[in-house]
């Protein structure tokens, strides 16, 4: 259903949406599998999100390369990502309490410690959770940073994590709600957006979404815009200010020049944390064999003749065409 509200074929039914812990889980594993240094076969390196009224269902990449270019099984690099250790006397690294909830075939169960929440991580046909999650268990302690991720209830580490890291957390707390809706939403970077390469990480009370797309790729940053504020089953977002430069003057001998618009949405009616999306355009900022990255990670061949034209290998990156970005502003108060 939500895939295909993200389509434009239904905006009759809103998304399902997340509260407490549930949303805590969902936007943790968001932020934890978004980062940079990566390339995926679809944004973020989700390949689909089922979402439900207590539960998600997140679908991943088979795989994942790094800008070194090395190819790795993206279940494993989630796991890297998520699986909670401590750094005793330093901190703890992953998701603080997350708890394996159960494994059936390729799909990993995951929820929090003391908690009913559950996402359920989908891996590709052969995936094999359990070996990977014991090789982790052993290189962790073998490398003296306990594994936590086995105990029934939150760790001494844990609590003392989020006691030492208190105001980052409850900042972090304040932007759960985000990171659930766009996890829920996760279709709408593939579908309605033209970033080749996207983005995200958390700075104070803020999360950033960075995406670089190439000169004209449809659809522009109004038209991502204008359905992830959707009345019906967007999320409770406003753009409160925006500076757009699509119309800023460049050098076009200048190879090294890059152009940004830049959107700050918050939520319609609570003080809550933002949502910060920058729209960059410029040459290639990964250089010009990305399109050759992303077909050989499997990239969807519609989107990827979409997002990289194979006639401009060397493409600028751009927002695409604007329409009125002003109107965004008036339109979603």
């Amino acid at each position: 259903m939500s895939r295909h509200a993200l389509r434009g074929g239904d905006n009759r039914h809103p998304i399902p949406g997340a509260t407490g812990t549930q949303a805590r889980l969902e936007a943790e594993v968001l932020a934890k599998l978004g980062g940079g240094g990566q390339w995926w076969s679809h944004p973020l390196g989700i390949a689909r999100v089922r979402p439900g009224c207590g539960s998600a269902l997140v679908e991943l990449d088979g795989h994942t390369t790094f800008s070194s270019g090395t190819l790795y099984p993206r279940s494993a690099h989630a796991l890297d990502k998520l699986l909670p250790c401590a750094e005793p006397g330093v901190q703890v690294t992953g998701i603080v309490g997350l708890r394996v909830a159960g494994i059936e075939g390729a799909d990993l169960h995951l929820t929090l410690s003391g908690d009913f929440s559950r996402i359920v991580l989908r891996g590709i046909p052969g995936t094999r959770w359990e070996e990977l999650l014991d090789e982790r268990w052993h290189r962790y302690e073998e490398a003296g940073f306990p594994p936590l991720w086995r105990s029934g209830s939150l760790t001494e580490y844990e609590k003392a994590h989020i006691s030492s890291y208190g105001e980052s957390w409850r900042a972090e707390r304040d932007l759960d709600w985000i990171g659930s809706a766009l996890l829920r939403r996760i279709a709408l970077f593939h579908t309605s957006g033209s970033a080749y390469s996207t983005r995200s990480w958390i700075t104070g009370d803020e999360w950033i979404f960075e995406l670089d797309t190439v000169l004209d790729a449809p659809p522009g940053h109004d038209d991502f815009l204008n359905r992830l504020l959707d009345p019906i089953w967007g999320p409770a977002l406003r753009v409160d200010r925006c500076h757009c430069s699509c119309d800023a003057l460049r050098d076009p001998d200048d190879r090294f020049y890059l152009r940004q618009c830049t959107f700050h949405l918050t939520h319609r009616d609570q003080p809550l944390g933002g949502l910060q999306l920058r729209f960059r355009h410029g040459h290639a900022v990964y250089g010009s064999d990305a399109r050759t990255t992303l077909r050989h990670l499997g990239s969807p061949p519609k989107w990827l003749d979409r997002v990289l034209p194979a006639n401009r290998p060397d493409a600028r990156a751009s927002t695409g065409r604007r329409t009125s970005a002003q109107s965004l502003e008036t339109e979603s108060h």
